[in-house]
């Protein structure tokens, strides 16, 4: 199998492990609610975050003994802290803009980042952008955006913040690729997560002092509560240490606007399953969107390739 076709099978790869992601966030969230109440969101979503980091940096430590080599180069921890900049600023607008949006406006607004990829990566001087990838950039975008039914925007501060999360992983996405060039893909994500995890830590620390009524044996419960645990241990390996694995290793073989298309696809496999666990209806919005998104990289994976080949067949003369 050719690397461009192994990246694009891992970043889909991906993109269905963060589609399962969305399920198991929801329930983790659910059972800690149950405990601390929804008042208490910050402070649960911190730990949730802090939980799923910090032990997926110490698996990859364990089982890569590339990693344990890398870890000691200065270069390494300047990489994953770049990306872990992105991640963590990602998930923080991300989490304080959906306290004021429905989840289809947030769906949506993240779902920028494809057509923000594209800009960066042009303003930047990295690519130009042909009328195959533009049309892919704008199906994929619309589709994002009408998957969950028609958004009702109101451009309040919930709605920036969530625009500028959905500018966060455009840059997330540009930077992986500038940083995983450069240093040990598995390396940076190890300390990326290091640092991404020291983040939800101090965020957690100080959400708790905010909210001294929580009391210790409260959180002790939350953390060994099944419906909590286990969605958890998921996220952690699967959703973090694999999926951004696949991520830091593959995508540096991909134009980042191409990755950043097929990452599009997770709002359609979110969406799947949450219709397969009856958390969603079957609605014509969903068809429609899930169609675009398809076609969008349909567009690029296939006629992208296509204009590529003919422009390398010899002409006759």
């Amino acid at each position: 199998m050719q690397n461009t076709q192994r990246a694009t099978l891992a970043l889909f790869c991906v993109a269905l492990i963060w589609g399962w992601t969305f399920v198991w966030m929801k329930q983790a969230t659910g059972a800690a609610q149950e405990i601390l109440g929804a008042e208490n969101a910050a402070v649960y979503i911190a730990l949730f975050m802090t939980l799923r980091f910090f032990p997926a940096a110490f698996i990859i430590l364990a089982f890569a003994p590339s990693v344990r080599k890398g870890i000691t180069t200065p270069g390494n921890w300047l990489g994953g802290l770049i990306l872990a900049i992105f991640v963590l600023t990602g998930f923080l607008l991300q989490m304080f803009g959906l306290e004021g949006v429905s989840p289809a406006v947030s769906a949506f607004l993240t779902s920028l980042f494809v057509p923000f990829t594209a800009l960066l990566g042009f303003l930047l001087g990295r690519r130009g952008l042909s009328k195959v990838l533009i049309g892919g950039i704008f199906l994929v975008t619309l589709g994002a955006s009408i998957i969950s039914g028609p958004p009702q925007l109101n451009f309040d501060l919930p709605e920036w913040l969530t625009v500028l999360c959905g500018l966060v992983f455009a840059g997330h996405i540009l930077a992986t690729d500038y940083v995983t060039k450069r240093h040990q893909p598995l390396t940076v994500t190890a300390t990326s997560f290091f640092f991404v995890g020291v983040g939800c830590l101090s965020l957690f620390m100080v959400q708790w002092s905010r909210h001294s009524e929580i009391q210790s044996h409260q959180l002790i419960q939350v953390m060994t509560t099944p419906s909590f645990l286990w969605p958890l241990v998921a996220c952690s390996i699967l959703g973090t240490v694999v999926a951004l694995s696949l991520l830091n290793l593959y995508q540096r073989v991909l134009d980042p606007v191409r990755a950043a298309i097929l990452f599009s696809l997770e709002p359609v496999f979110a969406a799947i399953i949450s219709l397969a666990h009856g958390k969603e209806e079957l609605t014509p919005w969903f068809v429609a969107g899930a169609a675009l998104v398809l076609l969008g990289n349909f567009a690029v994976e296939i006629l992208e390739k296509m204009k590529r080949r003919a422009s390398l067949e010899p002409v006759d003369s």
